[in-house]
């Protein structure tokens, strides 16, 4: 665990009344994104942990891939998981991957693992640790929960279909819908799959900001 843990969910308690930084904040610019670099991440089993390009990354022309950002700490993101298993059965049914993956840099293979056993995501979803945090930036994720859907290009590189949230179960920080009436990703998800773009290619996200080990320039 990073040593600032305490004093950063303190900090956010503060601001948002919850424990994690929460965040409605703009991002990343609507819109396709077709990106060629290859991106290190790491499996979240031990014995799979690895340098390589990333598992999501890897795969033949016009795959497609749904990533949900996540974390062990975030409200919001747990809050939706039963949303994330839904969405894993569906995109089964579609032929699209889907990977839930941990953004923390410093998040370990226990905490992980951990978290997959209790919210019931092992067996059921993918999941990846992208300690390395190049998947994440990549793709342009910021906040978790955050989806996102690519085509692959065969080569390590991807078009971005959709960013952005998963659904609205949240309309805001503190304020959860008993069920949520869009389905943001999942719409993202069969677009795709029809060969169609996605209505809203970018839907704010509502949740958790994602801490960076440093920035992506250079370090701090």
């Amino acid at each position: 665990m990073r040593p600032t843990h305490t004093l950063a969910c303190l900090t956010a308690l503060w601001a948002c009344g919850m424990f994690a930084a929460c965040s409605t904040m703009p991002q990343a610019t609507p819109g396709s994104t077709a990106v060629s670099t290859a991106v290190s991440t790491a499996d979240s089993t031990p014995a799979e942990l690895q340098s390589a390009p990333s598992p999501a990354l890897q795969g033949n022309a016009g795959d497609l891939v749904a990533l949900v950002f996540i974390s062990h700490e975030c409200p919001i993101a747990n809050a939706m998981v039963p949303d994330i298993l839904d969405l894993a059965n569906e995109a089964r049914a579609l032929g699209i991957r889907l990977y839930a993956v941990h953004a923390a840099y410093w998040v370990d293979d226990e905490t992980i693992a951990r978290h997959a056993r209790e919210f019931a995501l092992e067996g059921e979803v993918h999941v990846l640790a992208d300690r390395a945090q190049s998947l994440t930036r990549t793709v342009g994720a910021t906040v978790t929960p955050e989806g996102a859907v690519l085509r692959l290009d065969g080569r390590g590189g991807f078009e971005r279909l959709y960013l952005g949230r998963v659904n609205d179960l949240y309309a805001a920080i503190g304020r959860r819908r008993a069920q949520p009436t869009m389905h943001d990703l999942r719409d993202a998800m069969r677009a795709a799959k029809s060969g169609a773009a996605a209505a809203r290619p970018f839907a704010q996200p509502i949740g958790c900001f994602i801490e960076f080990a440093q920035p992506a320039g250079g370090a701090r």
